[in-house]
């Protein structure tokens, strides 16, 4: 029996004209991620709680909540809540450990292309920000309806730099 290994889809050649394939399939999942990005002009920074809405322009499955810190801190996401639309998820933040910018909600969910979120996020430490109310990214909008520092002080234009994925 002969066996040819290159990666390709390998064929077991025995005898008597009798071809067993052993078929490799590589598949690759695709998944929309909405994407602040990395704030341009992160500081002024602080803990607080930020709400606002979430308009995704494609479907976007999320079990994952990145948040980009500020270089030399530890800003990250305490809590997270998203709803509406007949959806309600929500997690809690485990701490630094393995990866402490992330935080993992229970099972996936979809947000829906050309519907609304609302969103409530609580941050630690110092998270990176965008000082703009709404921020259009590749794959929707997101707004800054009200941020409230850890202080109390009130602004409108505070949207924390973050990754919602899969």
């Amino acid at each position: 029996m002969q066996s040819h290994n290159d990666g390709k889809d390998d064929i077991i050649v025995g005898s008597q004209d009798t071809y067993v394939y052993a078929l490799t399939t590589l598949i690759t999942i695709k998944s929309t991620i909405l994407d602040t990005g990395q704030s341009e002009n992160q500081y002024p920074s602080i803990p607080g709680t930020h709400t606002g809405t979430i308009t995704p322009s494609q479907d976007i499955t999320v079990q994952k909540l990145y948040t980009y810190p500020c270089a030399g801190n530890g800003g990250h996401t305490e809590f997270a809540r998203i709803y509406g639309d007949g959806l309600d998820e929500s997690s809690s933040w485990d701490g630094y450990g393995e990866d402490g910018y992330t935080l993992t909600f229970d099972s996936p969910f979809t947000l829906e292309a050309g519907k609304t979120y609302n969103y409530v996020i609580k941050t630690g430490s110092y998270p990176q920000i965008h000082h703009t109310s709404a921020l259009l990214t590749e794959n929707g909008w997101i707004n800054c309806t009200k941020f409230t520092d850890v202080n109390g002080k009130e602004y409108d234009d505070w949207i924390p730099a973050i990754r919602l994925f899969l």
